[in-house]
């Protein structure tokens, strides 16, 4: 090859990577909606801002489509003790054991975090890979499931006997109801409710069983309230369905056994390790982490997810599970949702206004003069980046130098208005004393009905982020 064509190639790859990611960009923002169904000057505002953070990030973003299926909990499914709580919005065991082992070879001794701990994912695999790990999480319904689940001294003859006790125990007709709330009016037949409430106080009147024990058979009762009501946890909402309701005592029944299979299958597997590394939730905020100064500069990595900015609302997702065991009415609900993560609609406006970024700005601007379906859209968008700006200063607050962080995002689109947020929390991460590595394309997301009605389809990217600490 001609030396001077190479030189010349060399020369302008940066050039042809910016050009590159320019386009990118104008494609996630083409909108494509037909003259009759949108008014172009309703479309799209200026852009600037995000073609700016396009061109700053061009030569992070990778594709690895690779990792999208372990992005979801569908591999959960099918993995023992992983599977004993559905929860959508989580991530894979394979995503941890992929990042730790082969993406960062972390060594054992490395203690791994997860501010957003969910169902307990991150911990779990830590604890069964050897890597010590904490996690925090502010929904106390997903606390109590990481607990039973990391809990690693059941008693399986004393559960065997608990749970044939329960299943064999008649059906005392109780005075006791759940919560006067119209979803469970919605969701579970008279016969149902009964059932669930009677199955509720026989566990907790079980006076001669371990508190494990007892927890473990309240997450089995907890796990199958979907499937004994008329609703399917449907992103933002439950939604009313109409099917066939088994007998409360056999779901129960089956789900139980299958938990304890999976314990059976697990003291098999721990017979080939040396120890269990320890692990440990704790009900917390993660913009205001419950975690003292010891924790100071502590963990060598961060494996997490935070909620999407997508609207959803977990209280209202899991609202069947709170008020099983963790709310006692509806003002207890609503306590819980407004202690969550602004990324629902009916967050609060933001008390902080310590982000300044001409991405957000630039954002907001032009969903200002919009037809929004819910005049909200702009307090959530706001109050979702003060929020993750926090979280993000008290990971910097606990993590060591070179320490790594691997965050589970995925950009949004309101009113047509594409939000990048793998890169806008990527702007406030380096702001905070992180470096961004990479920044993995995983998949590519649908828009609503309604965006692609007014505006077209446009994907938008599901993504893990990689930040190091400088």
């Amino acid at each position: 090859m001609d030396i001077g064509y190479e030189r010349e190639q060399a020369e302008s790859a940066p050039q042809r990577v910016h050009d590159q990611m320019l386009m990118l960009y104008e494609a996630e923002t083409l909108y494509s909606a037909p003259p009759d169904t949108a008014d172009p000057k309703l479309m799209s505002g200026p852009d600037p801002a995000r073609k700016e953070l396009y061109s700053k990030y061009a030569d992070r973003l990778t594709d690895r489509r690779e990792y999208g299926p372990l992005c979801t909990y569908v591999p959960n499914k099918r993995t023992p003790i992983f599977r004993w709580f559905k929860y959508k919005e989580g991530f894979s065991r394979a995503l941890v054991q992929r990042l730790v082992s082969d993406e960062w070879r972390l060594p054992e001794s490395s203690s791994i975090f997860d501010p957003f701990a969910g169902s307990g994912t991150t911990l779990l695999a830590c604890q069964q890979l050897g890597f010590p790990s904490v996690g925090v999480e502010v929904m106390p319904v997903s606390v109590f499931v990481s607990k039973v689940k990391l809990f690693h001294d059941y008693d399986l003859v004393e559960l065997a006997r608990a749970t044939r006790q329960l299943l064999d125990s008649p059906r005392v007709a109780r005075s006791l109801k759940l919560p006067d709330v119209k979803i469970i009016r919605l969701a579970f037949t008279p016969d149902v409710h009964d059932a669930i409430v009677c199955l509720r106080e026989t566990i907790r009147d079980m006076s001669h069983i371990s508190e494990a024990t007892r927890n473990f058979l309240l997450l089995g009762l907890l796990s199958i309230l979907e499937e004994v009501s008329s609703t399917s946890k449907d992103g933002q909402f439950l939604r009313l369905v109409e099917r066939p309701i088994p007998p409360v005592i056999d779901a129960l029944g089956r789900r139980l056994c299958e938990m304890m299979d999976d314990l059976r299958l697990a003291e098999i597997g721990a017979s080939a390790i040396d120890h269990v590394a320890p692990a440990e939730v704790i009900q917390g905020d993660a913009r205001a982490l419950p975690l003292g100064p010891e924790f100071d500069s502590s963990f060598d990595g961060v494996i997490t997810s935070p909620p999407y900015l997508n609207r959803y609302d977990y209280s209202r997702t899991y609202s069947l599970e709170l008020l099983l065991l963790f709310a006692d009415d509806f003002a207890a609900l609503k306590d819980i949702r407004h202690s969550l993560l602004r990324s629902h609609i009916e967050s609060r406006p933001a008390p902080t206004d310590d982000v300044s970024m001409p991405a957000l700005k630039e954002i907001l601007d032009n969903i200002a003069p919009k037809r929004l379906n819910n005049p909200r859209i702009p307090i959530m968008i706001k109050g979702y980046f003060e929020d993750m700006n926090l979280v993000i200063r008290e990971l910097h607050r606990v993590t060591r130098p070179s320490a790594r962080v691997a965050l589970v995002v995925a950009n949004a689109r309101f009113e047509g208005e594409l939000t990048p947020v793998d890169m806008m929390l990527s702007e406030l991460a380096e702001s905070a004393g992180f470096e961004t590595e990479a920044i993995w394309t995983t998949r590519y997301k649908g828009n609503s009905s309604q965006q692609m009605g007014r505006y077209g389809r446009v994907p938008v990217r599901e993504s893990i982020v990689i930040w190091r600490k400088r």
